[in-house]
């Protein structure tokens, strides 16, 4: 039998979500998110830090711990909603025990220390007990809006934790709209041997990118970087949902894109090129394309123009021969080992290079060499 007790609810009146707050033994927390519970939380591993040892020592002697705030899966949230609107509550906790469903939004790292405790067989003082509160959010656009703006201004946490907690949540959703999108951990070191397949991490920045605009994760002018991220905090809530849609339209095209790069420069060896069949996987790459996009549509004519150039770009490569060069990644080597690095940092020219050239790609509508974009870009 559970120890799990609603206490209370609330609701966002914003958006008419149903907020539980509830009691549970630290036990019976592991039991109820499992004990994969880091399955979700692919991108952020596990953190050393000396006051993790300090709450350790802490939950051993009975201390109280902050509440952990947890979300049910969109994708079912609804029957939860519904045991909630019909007061079936014991059925509700039942289902809460369900943890494949559930993600940890905030409390991973307590979630980790606890589950230490337990597998060292350490006895929990009888009655030792942890808050939860659970979010039954069912909107995409407000789960979006809720973890990028709203966490922002309530936990000290950075804009990218926001998006990582963004796309922990979106996976089901990103693999319904894009087909064979294999989403994969870093930590497993798993090699790259198909297309349509990206680690996580890639995926995030690839978004973070997008958001602000430019291909430099952490940029070099802190003051810009804020700012960037401010504006994106002051848009409102469809602002932020179109963006995703945009988004994840871009990626699904993008996705489509990189299973004819893999095959066109599958077995293609030039010395220049690394891996060339996997180069749209590339962290650089990635990054640029998408800022690229952001930078270059900022109006219904522009981003007309990308839509062009993209679907002339899936065309063109469906038309090429394997073993050939359509993305002229021989030039680009090329203009890259011209970077002086006593001069410049190699990867911000690179990214501005590769962000600059598909740029040109993208005013011309597809209907310019990626040779002449590349250097073109470079004027």
């Amino acid at each position: 039998m559970t120890s799990l007790k609603i206490l209370a609810s609330t609701k966002d009146l914003r958006t008419n979500t149903h907020v539980l707050y509830a009691q549970i033994d630290i036990a019976d927390y592991i039991t109820m998110v499992g004990k994969d519970f880091d399955r979700f939380e692919i991108q952020r591993p596990r953190q050393k830090h000396k006051a993790y040892e300090r709450m350790q020592s802490d939950i051993e002697k009975g201390a109280l711990l902050p509440t952990i705030t947890l979300a049910i899966n969109p994708k079912v949230v609804n029957a939860y909603i519904k045991l909630w609107e019909e007061n079936k509550i014991a059925a509700l906790i039942d289902k809460l025990h369900l943890s494949k469903n559930i993600y940890i939004l905030d409390g991973l790292q307590r979630t980790y220390i606890i589950n230490d405790l337990l597998e060292k067989g350490i006895k929990i003082k009888k009655g030792q007990k942890i808050f939860v509160e659970i979010w039954l959010e069912k909107e995409i656009k407000h789960l979006i809006y809720r973890l990028i703006v709203l966490n922002a201004g309530q936990k000290p946490m950075s804009m990218r934790h926001q998006v990582e907690l963004l796309f922990v949540t979106m996976l089901d959703k990103l693999s319904e709209e894009i087909t064979d999108l294999e989403v994969f951990r870093e930590k497993d070191e798993t090699r790259r041997t198909i297309p349509k397949k990206f680690p996580f991490d890639r995926i995030v920045t690839a978004y973070y990118c997008f958001l602000t605009k430019s291909p430099e994760e952490k940029r070099e002018n802190i003051v810009v970087q804020q700012m960037n991220e401010l504006e994106i905090f002051n848009s409102d809530e469809d602002v932020l949902s179109d963006s995703f849609f945009a988004f994840t339209k871009y990626l699904k095209e993008y996705v489509e894109i990189d299973q004819q790069v893999f095959r066109i420069y599958e077995g293609l060896v030039e010395p220049e090129i690394k891996s060339p069949k996997n180069w749209l996987a590339e962290d650089n790459v990635i990054n640029s394309f998408f800022a690229a996009i952001a930078q270059y549509s900022t109006d219904a004519a522009l981003a007309k123009r990308v839509n062009l150039a993209m679907k002339k770009l899936l065309s063109d490569l469906k038309k090429a021969k394997a073993k050939t060069d359509p993305l002229s990644l021989k030039v680009l080597s090329q203009i890259r080992q011209g970077i002086n690095p006593k001069r410049e940092n190699v990867g911000f020219a690179t990214r501005r290079l590769l962000t600059n050239g598909f740029k040109e790609y993208f005013r011309e509508e597809g209907n310019l060499s990626f040779s002449d974009c590349w250097k073109r870009a470079t004027s």
